[in-house]
């Protein structure tokens, strides 16, 4: 299958449903069918061929999934770049990628037309898509034609280098369909999309609105007062974010009082990083239903789930989706292996790479370090690049976080290891507070050691007033990390 294919099977069976909608602009399915052809055939007026890599550089509005579908439309492989990434982070990724033509759709966000100022390129207007600019590239093969891809996403990992991850038709097409079932989303729903579609969070709102013929709710940045606003008038049916994304939704409702049960949601999910006790309990509480706990990745989604109709505890990751198979790779804690249809191809020109973490028999090595429990679901214990030895004894971050997340004064927080000279590591905290003054670095480690082990407390506890946040709301780590080594 095609992916652009199902957006043509909505066009004829329900026209004039709303297929896109942001907050200045809807698109029904027979529109946008009609743009997606229109834009297929401009970029064949540029020029681009089959396997040819177009680089779009948007933010979450109504044009990004037309202009990923119309790069599928005449067989190129549309690549998502966030137009936040700023101009140094758009380079490395335009090096990885080697697109023959790059996008910036300028309409809708300023951060694309700033940096579409920054090079020669060429105007084109299109009524559903609004004003972009273009540039042109020089696009090298890049060795990797063997397979129908569909879509590039950019991941670093934990090393802070750009690989493009390579994403088939028919494991999108699977991807849309696993999740559309398990997700209940059917024809009427509305699925907010608050996370980037240059995200696997986001790609997986998307593939599964497109396969129910719901309807994407597209937000560029997360404005928690107008989804607050949106959820309460009943607008959105789905929701799917990152837990630092409920952190912000749920401050927000706290601060004024209120809360969204009894609103049009009928559907809530996490994913992108560890949940703490804590924060599932306010939001179950705010939103009145259970918050289910997904775990994928940009390389293989969707991976596992807990379900809406049974408590599970904040670390578990739940079962594997239909036709995901997971294992630990160890007798009872070790890293986390999956094997799917829903796999990537591989990272786009790094055969190493690829090599690197999927073996011969199709597993592919997540770097997560997970435990099986009884009933036969996962539970997620860290990041196996992340592990913190201390004294000889393993230390999970998301153990420490989530001590630290249960105490009244702290909003959130992240835990890193850091080296020190006689090889050991310590175990160091960034916290910030929902008071800012109200406790202290100290206080904050006796409070702390109460509920952990001596070996695992806080050597030293960071009060911050922000964490850098990724596209998604995600903390980048690897940030903190930079600070502590400065």
């Amino acid at each position: 299958m095609i992916v652009v294919d199902r957006l043509f099977d909505h066009a004829q069976g329900a026209p004039t449903r709303p297929a896109y909608r942001d907050a200045t602009r809807t698109i029904d399915f027979s529109n946008a069918a009609q743009a997606v052809e229109r834009i297929g055939a401009r970029f064949g007026e540029f020029g681009l061929r089959p396997r040819d890599r177009i680089l779009i550089v948007s933010e979450n509005d109504v044009a990004t999934p037309l202009l990923m579908l119309g790069a599928q439309r005449i067989g190129a492989w549309p690549a998502l770049a966030n137009a936040r990434s700023g101009a140094a982070e758009l380079a490395a990724l335009r090096a990885c990628a080697q697109p023959r033509l790059v996008v910036f759709a300028t309409d809708a966000s300023p951060s694309a037309a700033g940096l579409a100022e920054l090079e020669a390129t060429q105007d084109w207007d299109d009524e559903a898509c609004g004003a972009m600019r273009v540039a042109f590239d020089g696009g090298s093969d890049g060795g990797d034609t063997s397979a129908s891809i569909a879509l590039l996403l950019f991941t670093s990992g934990t090393t802070g280098r750009a690989k493009a991850v390579m994403w088939s038709h028919d494991g999108l097409a699977e991807l849309g369909r696993v999740l559309a079932a398990s997700r209940a989303t059917m024809a009427g729903s509305v699925v907010q999309c608050a996370g980037p579609l240059s995200h696997i969070m986001g790609i997986s709102n998307f593939m599964a609105a497109l396969e129910a013929g719901a309807t994407l709710q597209l937000m560029p940045r997360l404005d928690v007062a107008a989804l607050a606003t949106a959820i309460a008038a009943g607008e959105v049916t789905h929701l799917s974010l990152v837990p630092t994304a409920y952190q912000r939704l749920c401050d927000h409702l706290e601060s004024r009082g209120v809360s969204l049960q009894g609103g049009g949601l009928r559907y809530i999910s996490a994913g992108g990083a560890p949940l703490d006790p804590t924060l599932k309990q306010r939001v179950e509480r705010l939103l009145g239903l259970r918050l289910v706990n997904g775990y994928g990745m940009t390389e293989c989604a969707p991976g596992s789930r807990t379900r809406p109709d049974r408590d599970a505890p904040a670390s578990c990751i739940g079962w594997p989706e239909a036709g995901v198979e997971m294992r630990v790779d160890g007798d009872d804690t070790g890293e986390l292996l999956i094997r799917s249809v829903t796999r990537m191809v591989g990272y786009f020109g790094a055969a190493g790479d690829t090599a690197a973490i999927v073996r011969p028999d199709g597993w592919l090595a997540t770097g997560d370090l997970a435990r099986r429990l009884p009933d036969g679901s996962f539970e997620l214990v860290g990041r196996k690049k992340e592990m913190i030895i201390r004294s000889g004894f393993n230390v999970y971050p998301a153990e420490v976080e989530a001590a630290l997340n249960s105490l009244p004064a702290v909003s959130h927080s992240a835990v890193l290891g850091r080296k020190l000279d006689d090889g050991n590591e310590e175990v160091v905290a960034f916290v910030r507070l929902r008071d800012p003054g109200s406790i202290d670095a100290a206080t904050l480690v006796r409070e702390v050691g109460q509920s952990l082990a001596p070996y695992k407390r806080p050597s030293r506890i960071v009060l911050v007033d922000e964490f850098p946040l990724g596209p998604t709301g995600k903390i980048l780590k690897h940030r903190l990390g930079a600070e502590l080594k400065s």
